[in-house]
């Protein structure tokens, strides 16, 4: 007979109509049997990803049709009806699905065939929730069930619960589809039915990842793969490998889920599902976003955007292109953008999708906004508010009346900005916006700042800084992250200057102090927060999971925040998410006894002046410069005394500067013979920069700088400045004192806190290539002068390797190229024989080492803008149990930094400390290279 099916496939409409005439009715019988037979074989879901067994299955139910079309039985024509339905639900074609479906009920009735009936509408149940009839659906599903229960078919009903559940997870009922599923799982293992179980376990992880029940759904969905792989269910295992990955972002863990959509995506591409596919761009795109790699975001989502205009799903392709467009932002193509975003509001208004039309037009006015278009940014502002308003959105129109605060600001409308403040403050006390609280006390702040009423503007920055450090940097100003707000630091920066303004000197220096660190640390937390730290050994386990389990709880909410409110309204009662934060707080606070450094990576953390002060070693001061809008100002802190001084410079000096230094050290890439010829005049120039610099930022401190001791902690730019090679006159800095440098005040207390490292060999890792050839000869030399050190190199310096051998070492030496991710500094990297080693990684490992020296690993002079991509580094090492690190500002003379090297490890292993050898070194190198490029560059971080 399958021989027979087979050749039926092959005959042409003509040949099948005349072989059909010859079959008698015991014969189609057994003809449809097979090919039901067949197409049960192939194991297909309604909902699954269209697949090469789905296409097959679909020409054995078109044979069905023509076989059935030939013939004169109404039965086997509701039989090929009910066979094609079957097949069009597993090829992601549901309203063809749904015609066929109703064309076998009509059938079926007539012949009385009323088990069949119910069975049919199963499948209908699932089709038309699909395409969102869902009133109809649950009224096909109530007529069903009237039937199972009538005639005892326990199947039916538990095959109906699974359709329920989820028709019920569509419309956000995700309690209600968690009762259903549970309800076939319970029927189907009565009846021993093990095939059915795979498919209910993977829909009921589905709702409980939306409950924020993660290790339950992560539960079923193991054991949902494990079955069905047992079974050889493939289509079913993928599908439960999909939601798996997508419940990986929803918790955090977006490793997991990129490297899960990139594994299924090659499967989608195989199987020919565009839809399965581009859904996979789609949501890595999302995640791209959400890790602030707007490249790789932009690329997929512009791919899934022409899958889905491919296949006709509208609301799709047009949110593909909303991220498109916030991919362009990212990348400062706002105009681009622009037009990327009306193509979308555009596909949106198309299928009446009113929130998102409206919220296309808060983000067009946003990027006109910083396009310098007042005027237009204004009226799509007022557009985006008055439709929202109609929406009843009050989050998405607070939004919009802070950009229209904005634009009156910047159009010197002071009483227009005053009236939409007071709008802004009148809607979020009459209504719970938690996530976009930020923005409205921002702009309620420099509205009251421009009007000199500082006393209201200090609350409500204070206000802005709460939400900041409540919500560990995954605040949206809107669900998509295009912001016109230039950045959180400007909060904190206001902050510092407002406190400044009080009388009592002691107070003004205190709490100043206090902000300065505070945005420091939130800057750290900012690098660390889409990522799950590893906490040291420490406190109690149970602890440590409840806080892992709140953070991915929030992390979920803050993700489905948006794009678009749910059928069903807000899923998060704003009681539970403050609630579900508060108890964050207090488990951090328990958990700040046992592991302090674990919890300032997870919230703000405070370093006052005196806990400075306390962990500061005699003869040594603390100087901390500090940023605040144009001006640079400085704490110096020592034992006995705490001081603020202001206004050294302004930051467009100090730019300046540092192009011009900069431009003096390129110089030396133009090869020995440009340099030899032109040697005196580079130093003299170098020189001048230096003093000028000396002059700007450490000249008005002079005469407090009473210590040996200097522990420099710079603020944006200033971190790619040499302070050691500062000169005075004729004299560096580094003359005078001992130097280093930490990157906050809280990191320094960790750094010297820690007891040293006694009785471990140093550890040696080194990686050549054709672009640093010297490397070799570096670790030959060190080789020789640590004749017990632990040497790695080449195919031998793995990340397994340094992983393992690098938890308890004297001192690390990485002599190895860096590649350092301005678009995101955890992804900064080291490179090693087996792959990078990037900052993330050090946040999970254990390092513990009195010093890290990176070796040839430049922290980018010419990378001006933001300092953390060398911070991700830097403080994944100290994080990791570094005591401190020493590192170099650029490339130098490779002969250079070999006897660097070699004169800074005799002078410390021979008793110096850490500080006074780096001294000992560069006075040594200066000695034959007096230029400073070739001693200035390296500089200690941490414990000196």
């Amino acid at each position: 007979m399958t021989m027979d099916v087979t050749n039926l496939l092959e005959k042409d409409d003509r040949e099948l109509e005349q072989h059909v005439r010859t079959i008698q009715d015991r014969e189609f019988e057994a003809l449809f049997a097979q090919m039901w037979n067949n197409i049960r074989q192939m194991q297909l879901f309604g909902g699954q990803a269209q697949s090469a067994a789905s296409s097959e299955a679909l020409a054995f139910a078109r044979l069905a049709l023509s076989v059935a079309s030939h013939s004169n039985s109404q039965t086997l024509r509701a039989e090929a009806h009910r066979m094609m339905a079957y097949v069009l639900n597993a090829n992601e074609r549901y309203e063809q699905a749904i015609l066929h479906y109703m064309e076998a009920i009509i059938l079926l009735e007539q012949s009385g065939e009323l088990h069949k009936v119910a069975r049919t509408r199963l499948g209908l149940v699932s089709a038309l929730f699909m395409t969102g009839r869902y009133e109809q659906a649950l009224e096909e599903g109530r007529r069903a069930d009237e039937w199972f229960i009538k005639s005892g078919d326990h199947d039916g009903h538990a095959r109906l619960c699974v359709n329920l559940g989820n028709l019920h997870h569509r419309l956000d009922q995700h309690a209600k589809a968690v009762e259903y599923q549970n309800a076939a799982i319970k029927v189907f293992r009565k009846l021993k039915n093990t095939a059915a179980l795979p498919v209910c376990w993977m829909n009921l992880g589905d709702s409980l990842s939306m409950l924020d029940r993660f290790e339950e759904a992560d539960r079923n969905f193991a054991k949902s793969q494990k079955l069905s792989q047992k079974l050889n269910l493939t289509e079913l295992y993928i599908q439960a490998k999909y939601n798996r990955a997508y419940l990986s972002f929803l918790r955090g863990r977006y490793s997991e889920a990129i490297q899960g959509m990139t594994e299924l995506r090659g499967h989608y591409n195989q199987a020919g599902s565009l839809r399965h596919a581009a859904l996979c761009d789609l949501d890595e795109s999302e995640i791209y976003l959400h890790l602030n790699l707007p490249g790789d975001a932009l690329n997929l989502a512009k791919r899934a955007a022409e899958s889905f205009k491919q296949l006709g799903m509208k609301y799709e392709e047009a949110k593909a292109r909303a991220f498109v467009g916030i991919g362009l932002m990212h990348v400062q193509q706002p105009a681009e953008a622009l037009e990327v975003f009306s193509e979308s509001q555009r596909i949106f208004e198309e299928e009446n999708n009113l929130y998102w039309a409206a919220s296309l037009d808060l983000y067009r006015a946003q990027v006109q906004y910083l396009l310098a278009r007042i005027l237009e940014s204004r009226s799509l502002a007022q557009a985006a508010h008055d439709r929202f308003l109609l929406l009843e959105v009050p989050s998405k129109r607070a939004l919009a009346l802070v950009l229209l605060t904005r634009v009156a600001l910047e159009l010197g409308e002071i009483d227009e900005a005053v009236t939409h403040a007071e709008h802004i403050r009148q809607l979020i006390q009459e209504t719970s916006i938690p996530l976009h609280l930020f923005p409205c006390y921002s702009i309620i702040a420099q509205v009251a700042e421009h009007c000199s009423d500082l006393d209201t503007a200090e609350h409500f920055y204070k206000l802005a800084a709460g939400e900041i450090e409540i919500h560990r940097a995954s605040l949206h100003h809107d669900e998509l992250r295009v912001t016109f707000f230039k950045g959180k630091h400007q909060i904190y920066e206001a902050l510092v200057r407002l406190a400044l303004r009080q009388s009592d000197p002691d107070r003004r220096v205190l709490e100043a102090y206090d902000w300065c660190e505070r945005s420091k640390s939130r800057g750290l937390i900012d690098l660390l927060s889409q990522h799950l730290l590893m906490p040291h050994e420490q406190g109690d386990p149970s602890l440590l999971a409840r806080i892992q389990k709140l953070h991915e709880e929030l992390n979920s909410y803050y993700i489905r925040s948006g794009p678009a409110p749910g059928k069903n309204g807000d899923r998060y009662n704003p009681a539970d998410l403050e609630m579900k934060r508060n108890e964050l707080a207090r488990n951090l606070k328990e958990l700040s006894k046992h592991d302090p450094e674990y919890v300032s990576l997870q919230r703000v953390s405070i370093v006052s002046v005196e806990d400075v002060q306390q962990v500061l070693p005699e003869d040594c001061s603390v100087i901390e410069y500090f940023v605040a809008r144009a001006e640079v100002l400085a704490f110096v802190i020592s034992r006995n005394k705490a001081v603020v001084k202001r206004h050294l410079c302004t930051v467009s000096r100090i730019q300046h500067l540092h192009e011009r230094l900069r431009l003096q050290m390129d110089k030396f890439l133009l090869g020995s013979a440009y340099v030899k010829e032109h040697e005196i005049r580079l130093r003299e120039a170098t020189e001048r920069h230096l003093r000028e610099l000396y002059i700007e930022l450490v000249k008005p401190l002079a005469g407090i700088l009473d210590t040996k001791h200097l522990i420099f902690v710079p603020h944006g730019i200033l971190h790619y400045l040499p302070f050691h090679a500062f000169l005075d006159q004729s004299e560096y800095l580094i003359d005078r004192h001992t130097i280093s440098y930490a990157p906050s005040a809280s990191v320094l207390r960790y750094c010297i806190e820690r007891q040293p490292i006694q009785d471990a060999n140093p550890l040696v890792v080194g990686v050549a290539d054709e672009r640093a050839p010297q490397i070799a000869e570096e670790i030959d030399a060190l080789r020789k002068l640590l004749p017990h050190a632990r040497t790695y190199f080449g195919r031998r310096a793995t990340r397994r390797v340094v992983r393992r051998e690098a938890e308890r070492s004297d001192f690390l030496h990485i002599a190895t190229h860096a590649v350092f991710r301005t678009d995101n500094p955890m992804f900064s990297s080291l490179k090693l024989a087996d792959g990078p080693l990037n900052a993330l990684d050090l946040y999970s490992m254990t390092c513990q080492t009195n010093l890290v020296t990176l070796s040839g690993c430049k922290s980018g002079m010419n990378d001006v803008g933001r300092a953390d991509e060398l911070l991700g580094l830097m403080r994944g090492f100290l994080y990791a149990g570094a005591r401190s690190l020493l590192l170099s500002l650029w490339d130098v003379n490779d002969r250079s930094t070999s006897a660097f090297m070699r004169e800074f490890y005799q002078s410390w292993l021979g008793g110096r400390s850490k500080a006074e050898a780096l001294q000992d070194a560069v006075r040594a190198i200066r000695s034959e290279e007096p230029h400073p490029y070739y001693w200035a560059p390296f500089y200690l971080v941490g414990n000196p």
